[in-house]
């Protein structure tokens, strides 16, 4: 059911990204891979991703950023409210990828028998996209917010030597214990709700769980006087417009999302394999993705970490956007 605003739009969104203003939105285009093997081991027959780009790429293909989706977002949302500001366009080709169940690229909502899918899945489609689709066989660097840094995270250890560097913010290599119970509330919600013939109830759940996390209390009690409190509920339940099945799909990926999973459950040795030079930027309030996992790696790497404290949380971009973003422009163009 098609609601006033998307998914993110009563935060991640609207907080996150008016900070830096609209970007003009390139075109979609709609690469269709023939197949993707699944880490189920399914397989998904023309399997379609979808992709914007902005700036040229050099002669020698070695200027390409991959800027990777989060929950529920699209190529679009990065453009229209201005998170890609952040790359600069002159010096390198930035590629926004929408993630397998964001609705744009294959999802439930739009491909028939849909299977199962991981981040580890996301990112073998991607890593086609560009291989194949785009003849680009490196990556100056890949980054993502939240689940886009979830998938960073996997692009580092599925594909140790492809890009040069990677940015992380407010993302995590594996989920911590208080991840994976708000994501599965979500997710059981909209599976009860679904058994009950009920869109509209699991709907409302999902928003008013999400909203709970992105912020800190502390926020809301500077910034949402108690007078407001009736508009501010209705909003965190009507504020979802995106299939929940696309919703659970991509629910389930995060859940199962653990970059150990390939060097026998030990995070240390998932480390070992990481060869990118990364950028970790976490904040201590995140309600939504638990930082301590990104900073037991980061810990692990010796990378470059962005540890900020701020009751923004997981929207911790609207308290410190300005050295968020300082901190990824020197990170990009460092020699």
């Amino acid at each position: 059911m098609r609601r006033h605003s998307i998914f993110w739009s009563l935060s991640l969104l609207l907080l996150l990204t008016l900070r830096v203003g609209a970007s003009e939105i390139p075109p979609l285009r709609i690469a269709v891979l023939d197949t993707v093997h699944l880490e189920s081991g399914e397989h998904l027959q023309n399997a379609k991703v979808g992709y914007r780009t902005k700036g040229t790429l050099n002669k020698e293909k070695s200027n390409a950023v991959l800027y990777l989706t989060w929950f529920g977002g699209t190529s679009e949302d990065l453009f229209k409210y201005g998170v890609i500001n952040v790359v600069d366009t002159t010096q390198f080709f930035l590629v926004v990828v929408d993630a397998f169940g964001n609705g744009i690229s294959s999802s439930p909502s739009n491909h028939p028998d849909f299977p199962r899918i991981t981040i580890g899945d996301m990112v073998k489609a991607q890593h086609q996209l560009l291989t194949q689709s785009l003849d680009i066989p490196s990556l100056h660097a890949v980054m993502g917010t939240s689940m886009g840094g979830m998938q960073t995270f996997e692009w580092v250890t599925q594909f140790p030597t492809f890009m040069d560097r990677a940015i992380t913010i407010v993302g995590s290599p594996r989920p911590a214990a208080y991840d994976q119970l708000l994501w599965q509330t979500q997710l059981q919600a909209i599976t009860q709700a679904a058994d009950a013939g009920n869109a509209e109830e699991a709907a409302a759940m999902v928003g008013m769980i999400s909203t709970l996390a992105l912020h800190t209390p502390q926020y809301h009690a500077l910034h949402t006087p108690v007078s407001q409190a009736g508009s501010f509920i209705h909003a965190a339940q009507t504020g979802v417009s995106r299939s929940m099945r696309d919703t659970a799909a991509q629910l389930d990926a995060m859940l199962s999302h653990d970059i150990s999973r390939r060097a026998g459950n030990d995070i240390t040795a998932a480390a070992k394999s990481i060869q990118a030079r990364m950028l970790n930027i976490v904040d201590r309030q995140d309600h939504m993705v638990t930082p301590e996992p990104a900073l037991q790696l980061s810990t692990l790497l010796g990378a470059e970490t962005l540890v900020l404290d701020t009751h923004c949380g997981h929207m911790t971009t609207r308290c410190e956007g300005e050295r968020i973003d300082r901190a990824i422009r020197q990170f990009l163009s460092a020699h």
